[in-house]
């Protein structure tokens, strides 16, 4: 009998380390600050809960590097993707993905397909680390229920 809950345990494990990653697309206006931002705290927290989501950060006029504020926040956090570039949110995104979140309005040319929120945050007197915090207390109980899942 021992064999078989082995096998069952690592049927189950096999079954864990391959369950389908689920995206999430985090939306801003220039896809250089609070995109980025949420993305990679998402990404952070997903990692460390072990759940199968990951997100993107995406602009729907992005701009062509990450903004020098938030490029110094996350070096600061050890979180810099240093091989990052803004990209535009297309409709393919929106089709691929679960969940989109966004920071600024879905550009009319876009089907949100009923997969969009919007969270309003801001970056008070340029302070990237509030914005930070604020972009976490949202972060958090977003992850909190996807690991319930």
């Amino acid at each position: 009998m021992r064999t078989v809950g082995c096998i069952c345990l690592g049927l189950f494990l096999f079954a864990a380390a391959h369950a389908q990653v689920q995206t999430i697309v985090f939306v801003c206006e220039h896809g250089s600050a609070k995109s980025v931002i949420a993305a990679t705290y998402f990404n952070k927290f997903a990692k460390e809960k072990n759940i199968p989501w990951q997100a993107v950060s995406r602009g729907t006029h992005p701009d062509a590097e990450i903004s020098p504020k938030t490029k110094k926040l996350l070096t600061e956090d050890n979180l810099l993707d240093k091989s990052f570039i803004p990209k535009k949110l297309s409709q393919a995104d929106v089709d691929t993905t679960r969940q989109v979140i966004l920071f600024c309005s879905l550009p009319p040319t876009l089907q949100g397909n009923g997969k969009t929120s919007h969270w309003e945050v801001n970056a008070v007197n340029d302070d990237f680390q509030k914005l930070r915090n604020d972009i976490i207390s949202r972060i958090t109980p977003l992850i909190d229920s996807l690991a319930k899942h």
